[in-house]
């Protein structure tokens, strides 16, 4: 049981050194990208310039901030990266230093966790209709900041990127584009006339396509197919690696909680077997405790045995019959009053 132990905790150490690292790295990551503009756009020129490329972007990006295109996320990395740490030194210290309360508290986090994936799971096998509605209510707001596609802000360039590369118009067709108060659809042709647009420039096959603009069909646009539809696609044709991944961190996330609890367990039994006999009664009782102590303060110690002093010991022994010095009322720990009777 002590190789089990042993084993447990340097797995618990091992593996929260390594979530304390992710940790690590995941803050500093969400932090220079929130709050270190200026040495991200020093060295993400090239990814912003296939990304203008990518999205078809004809406009002025000099006040582009990176930070507002990814701000929730980057405050998720933020929010992750800090729990993954506090998880990495609760599990690393409680292993590694036996600290008991910390181990405990270890293992109801990762419990807690483990429950909330579970139950996540389940509710989105058993509701997924709701769980549809209920994304696509924010996607279906965020329609309404939209400004076409020359329009340099966060929320317009990431629903641009996300049409362009999923080859989708809108969360369920372009018909949700009629919320977009923002956007411009007015557009001076090269006749003279002005004209307004029916579907935004990157809902079409070819972006600079103006008949598509005015006239769209399911053979020039992507008019009809949802972008919400679209992400769901590529997530069903990725479903098996994405599960692998999930089944993989859930299944470590267990075996955790399970070394956090044998190595809890054993520092409590390793305990109790300093305190307690083969048979699990206790070795010495508060008046043994309190004679050694009495001993221990006079500078002297009478002989033990089992842990416990003898009572009484004043290097006097009696003699039975036979004229044999007994020594039983020392070896039994016999009460002094009952030393000298003879047996």
């Amino acid at each position: 049981m002590g190789a089990c132990k042993s084993c447990s905790r340097v797995i618990l150490v091992l593996i929260n050194i390594l979530f304390s690292l992710i940790g690590i790295a995941l803050l500093i990551v969400g932090s220079v990208v929130r709050w270190g503009t200026d040495l991200m756009n020093q060295y993400l020129s090239n990814l912003y310039a296939d990304f203008i490329e990518a999205i078809k972007f004809d406009g002025d990006l000099t006040d582009f901030n990176i930070a507002d295109l990814l701000g929730d996320v980057t405050l998720s990395f933020i929010i992750i990266g800090a729990f993954f740490f506090i998880i990495g030194i609760l599990g690393c210290i409680g292993a590694c230093c036996t600290v008991r309360p910390m181990l405990i508290l270890y293992v109801v986090i990762l419990s807690i966790l483990v429950l909330a994936e579970v139950a996540f799971v389940a509710v989105l096998f058993a509701a997924q209709s709701k769980f549809d509605e209920w994304l696509k209510k924010p996607f279906q707001n965020t329609l309404e900041e939209y400004k076409g596609i020359d329009g340099p802000d966060a929320v317009t360039l990431g629903l641009n990127f996300i049409m362009t590369q999923y080859d989708c118009c809108g969360v369920e067709g372009y018909g949700d584009f009629n919320a977009s108060k923002l956007w411009k659809r007015e557009f001076n042709s090269s006749d003279g006339n002005t004209y307004n647009k029916s579907i935004p420039a990157v809902c079409c096959a070819n972006v600079t396509d103006k008949d598509c603009w005015l006239h769209p069909n399911t053979n020039n646009s992507y008019m009809d197919t949802g972008c919400y539809d679209a992400i769901k696609d590529w997530l069903y044709d990725n479903m098996e690696p994405l599960i692998g991944t999930s089944a993989g961190v859930l299944a470590i996330e267990i075996i955790l909680v399970i070394f956090a609890c044998v190595a809890c367990s054993k520092e409590r039994s390793n305990k109790e077997d300093y305190e307690n006999d083969s048979y699990g009664k206790p070795v010495m009782d508060d008046r043994s405790y309190d004679a050694i102590r009495a001993y221990d303060n006079q500078g002297y110690r009478g002989p033990h045995h089992n842990r416990q002093p003898y009572n009484g010991y004043d290097d006097r022994g009696s003699y039975d019959k036979r004229g044999q010095r007994d020594n039983r009322g020392y070896q039994n720990d016999v009460p002094s009053r009952r030393r000298d009777k003879h047996y």
